[in-house]
């Protein structure tokens, strides 16, 4: 692996050495980053539409410097950088689909639109309909979607900063060379070019602020407000997120410190590492909602900022309520990598307009942090649901760590199950605002659904057997036979598949209602965590389909969801299996079930 990663960081550096030799040394962009244009259906300031452009076409928005110097390069002089490799085709699979070079990895715009098995299957997609594509397709068509932009890019029709005078959702336009009205502003970029061209400082700030000055006094039906450009160019400069992952890393650092040494100093340390983080985190989703103009939670990559955000919150609230060194310590650990995930994973991390009528309501910003939310508190719960289920099985005579993991564990779970309950019924009054019904099956909607249920057994199962009567088991199983005989006649004709699903369904249920006790509880809390992964990843990404926002996906993502499964499965079953050799052998001291006070 070791070796793999030298590789490409050797390979990184031969490519972004040359391409950044091209790029203007001593220039002050400032001035030019603030411009106002009109992007993706929003009005950002240049630097924003840079640093998109360029991460949309390289993948790093900073893969060669400042994004504003490398898009002005490109609109500049468009001959030189069709030439230069900007695109990365990395998996050496596609490269071998396409039949291009084996041994390189990134190509120029003029390499690939040359290319005729490329073109071949980019004039193919055309033909595709309304099918969803295939892995293949997929990569095709995202490959096709850079040389679009560059092409775009080097037309000069990327950078529009003229508004239109008479309509405020007018389109807003290039500065075009037959545009008579437009002589002075001209003649400004194209002095901006020249001395961007020749390095020149001082003749790139005057042409800068000439243009500046231009473009702000020509008439507009809609006036850009200079408080948000400069609130947007804040963000940008600022990269709170990620300045809010290494603030939680450090606070889980401290956290991890203070749980061992015991000392009332190491733990006011790792709890301001915690709501230093946490700050910083709120902080960012301020600037992104002032930004956007809505609550930022549109998304897969806010949703993930919501979930870091209700991990930390909700860790600040519990440090009151259950004073154990635990708390901030998977709280800052568990934030920490939601915001990694976040900022490493190819996601859109750009804010995006989204459809007015998924906007115009306010139980969005109700429901989508409640539901963010009850999910961070779940995955707290799942972690020491993880912590109780290693304890039980390899030290079983630390009954005090167990029953405190154990009270912990419940404490989660409770208040998880509860925001995702409010959160479902919230999302039921979105829906019947936005779309005219307040519950339609959705995918999305039924897998909520399925992970509250299973939640439910696992805080009701807790209490004893003695005291459930036994026409309520007949009643139970009336009911459940009844509910699966429902659902076996929606899945005919049978198939093997199907009715590996049924059956593997069918136990499940079996170990939710009849498995007791507080490995139990901690082995079905891991299993309906599960649950809310395949409604919060697996719906878009593996099933496809559905209404709701947050993006569709196929390929890695559906991956790296089966591959960290399959290793979750094997440690839990690793654990299942020595907790119950142990309990076989006599050896256990924790193996009777318990009640466990609410």
């Amino acid at each position: 692996m070791l070796p793999q990663i030298v590789l490409s960081i050797a390979v990184l550096a031969a490519v972004v050495s040359p391409v950044t030799d091209r790029l203007p040394k001593t220039l002050n962009y400032d001035d030019f980053r603030a411009l106002p244009v009109q992007h993706d259906g929003r009005y950002p300031p240049f630097d924003t539409l840079a640093r998109d452009v360029v991460d949309e076409v390289t993948g790093s928005a900073f893969f060669a410097g400042d994004p504003v110097g490398v898009l002005l390069a490109w609109t500049f002089d468009p001959q030189t950088w069709a030439a230069a490799p900007l695109i990365d085709i990395g998996n050496a699979e596609l490269r071998k689909e396409l039949q291009l070079p084996s041994g390189q990895e990134v190509y120029s715009y003029n390499e690939l639109i040359e290319h005729r098995p490329l073109r071949s299957l980019i004039d193919g997609l055309s033909r595709v309909g309304d099918r969803k594509l295939n892995p293949l397709e997929a990569k095709v068509s995202a490959i096709n979607g850079k040389l679009g932009q560059l092409q775009a890019v080097f037309a000069g029709r990327v950078f529009r900063p003229i508004p239109d005078a008479s309509d405020p959702k007018g389109r807003w336009q290039p500065i075009r060379h037959d545009a008579e009205n437009l002589r002075e502003v001209r003649a400004a970029l194209l002095d901006v070019k020249a001395a961007f061209l020749a390095d020149d400082a001082a003749g790139f700030d005057s042409a800068t602020g000439r243009l500046a000055t231009l473009l702000a006094a020509l008439p507009t039906a809609y006036r850009v407000d200079a408080s948000r450009i400069a609130t947007e160019l804040r963000y940008n400069a600022l990269r709170p997120f990620r300045t809010a992952w290494i603030g939680m890393l450090i606070g889980a650092a401290l956290s991890a410190v203070a749980l061992f040494a015991r000392r009332r100093a190491c733990d006011m340390l790792a709890i301001a590492g915690l709501i230093a983080g946490f700050g910083l985190l709120t902080y960012g989703l301020y600037l992104r909602w002032q930004v956007a103009g809505r609550i930022p939670a549109s998304n897969m990559f806010e949703s993930l900022l919501f979930v870091s955000w209700g991990m930390g919150a909700f860790a600040i609230i519990s440090i009151f309520v259950m004073n154990h060194r635990m708390v901030p310590l998977t709280a800052s650990a568990m934030g920490a990598v939601s915001l990694i995930l976040a900022d490493s994973l190819p996601m859109d991390s750009f804010i995006r307009p989204i459809a007015p009528v998924l906007s115009d309501t306010v139980w969005m910003s109700i429901h989508v942090p409640v539901i963010m939310v009850s999910y961070s508190v779940l995955t707290l719960a799942v972690l020491i649901a993880h912590v109780q289920l290693f304890t039980m099985a390899f030290t079983p005579g630390r009954t005090g760590v167990i029953r405190l993991v154990d009270s912990m564990h419940y404490w989660y779970v409770h208040v998880g199950s509860l925001l995702l309950y409010i959160g479902i019924i919230t999302g039921s009054m979105w829906a019947a605002s936005s779309w005219g019904r307040y519950w339609g099956w959705d995918p999305k909607e039924v897998w909520s659904l399925v992970a509250f249920l299973g939640y439910m057994t696992i805080l009701h199962v807790r209490i004893n057997r003695e005291k459930i009567p036994r026409w309520a088991y007949g009643l139970a199983a009336v009911l459940l036979v009844a509910l699966l005989l429902l659902v076996m006649a929606k899945m005919t004709p049978l198939t093997p598949v199907t009715l590996v699903a049924f059956f593997g369904a069918v136990g499940a249920i079996a170990l939710f209602l009849l498995a007791r006790g507080e490995f139990a509880t901690a082995l079905k809390s891991v299993l309906a965590f599960w649950l809310i992964i395949m409604t919060y990843v697996g719906v878009n990404y593996v099933l496809g389909v559905g209404l709701h926002s947050y993006g569709f996906g196929t390929g890695a993502a559906a991956k790296n969801m089966f591959l960290v499964g399959g290793i979750d499965l094997a440690a839990v079953g690793l654990c299942c299996a020595v907790y119950l050799s142990r309990l076989r052998s006599g050896s256990s001291s924790t193996g009777h079930s318990r009640t466990v006070p609410a």
